[in-house]
């Protein structure tokens, strides 16, 4: 009995021994890994921009005076060539009325010279040369008149049309801010007038990632109220720089039209720069130095962690494209300050 209870004691000993040993002995620390694979990248920049009619137009009057007619308000949709206003146009009547009555008057002064003219052509040797010749003459002169006094007629009643203003094209009024009865001037904007048919975007890029941009590549605009990205495509990169901003202005139209879209809404978009296939790419975060001498620390087959440099191409988005540096498989650390170089760690995929 006393040598059994000597072997349960030797054996609750080694038992405290080993777990104590287990304790103390240091463990490998768990690290969250992400390994690289190839796949599908797409390099896009993401930036802000505002819906913008295709074309719009501040409608102004050519002529001063009482605005008598004002038919549209604001939301009213207007066809191309519709009534927009009606200046008063009274002086103007009156001034063709008196055109009218002048060329007319003529008309009489220019008939009673052929008369006379036919008169002393039909005396023959009876009538000088020089009565017929005066006669002539004043034929010649009262025609003159005539197309005068015609012209200035002609005149007077274009003028007149420029008193009714007409919309210069298909579109939404999307201001109004005179009202009827109210004296305007050729300065005076009576309405204005946007086409929304077919709005376009318009979004600042800063000069140093515009240069990569192209006219055609598609983008994906989010519009509120929608649950899928609307596709787009540029049509447009402004050629000067914003010396105020450091941005070049960027229009994009949108491949499906729009049931609604209020001009000057703003909306996020996705310019796709760049679709690069079986590309490694890795978050920015992961990065170490990323200006001067961007690396990585991997876990190798040990569990050993090592420094990698790396190159990639700077963009500015969470996923980065690498070019040199990384191959598929590899192990590299998520948070790259969470183990040093040397260390033995327990990588956990993430």
């Amino acid at each position: 009995m006393r040598g059994r209870a000597r072997y349960l004691w030797l054996a609750a000993l080694l038992a405290i021994v080993c777990a104590t040993v287990f304790l103390l002995m240091p463990r490998a620390q768990e690290v969250a890994v992400l390994t690289v694979e190839r796949g599908d990248a797409v390099r896009a920049l993401a930036v802000n921009g505002r819906i913008r009619p295709r074309q719009s137009v501040a409608v102004q009057p050519p002529v001063a005076g009482v605005v008598v007619e004002l038919p549209h308000d604001v939301g009213n949709q207007v066809t191309a060539g519709a009534l927009l206003a009606r200046i008063d146009d009274g002086p103007q009547r009156a001034a063709i009325g008196e055109a009218a009555a002048a060329a007319a008057a003529q008309q009489a002064v220019l008939a009673q010279a052929r008369r006379e003219l036919a008169r002393f052509e039909a005396l023959d040797e009876f009538a000088s040369r020089r009565e017929v010749e005066e006669r002539r003459l004043a034929v010649q002169e009262g025609a003159r008149e005539l197309q005068r006094r015609q012209a200035a007629l002609a005149q007077a009643q274009e003028v007149q049309q420029r008193y009714v203003v007409r919309a210069p094209f298909a579109g939404v009024i999307l201001e109004r801010p005179v009202d009827r009865g109210q004296t305007v001037g050729p300065e005076t904007v009576l309405y204005r007038l946007a086409d929304l048919a077919a709005p376009e975007i318009s979004a600042d890029v800063d000069e140093a990632y515009a240069v990569e941009l192209r006219t055609g590549p598609m983008a994906l605009v989010k519009l509120p109220g929608r649950d899928r990205p609307a596709r787009a495509e540029i049509v447009h990169i402004e050629p000067r720089v914003d010396e105020a901003t450091g941005a070049r202005e960027v229009r994009l139209r949108l491949l499906a039209p729009l049931a609604s879209a209020p001009s000057g809404q703003t909306v996020s978009v996705n310019l796709i720069v760049e679709r690069r296939p079986q590309a490694i790419s890795i978050p920015r975060a992961s990065i170490l130095q990323p200006d001067t001498s961007p690396h990585v620390r991997i876990v190798d087959a040990s569990g050993q962690v090592k420094e990698r440099p790396i190159r990639f191409i700077d963009w500015p988005a969470a996923q980065v494209i690498v070019t040199q540096g990384l191959q598929a498989g590899m192990r590299i650390l998520v948070n790259p300050e969470a183990a040093e170089p040397g260390d033995k760690v327990k990588p956990v995929t993430r």
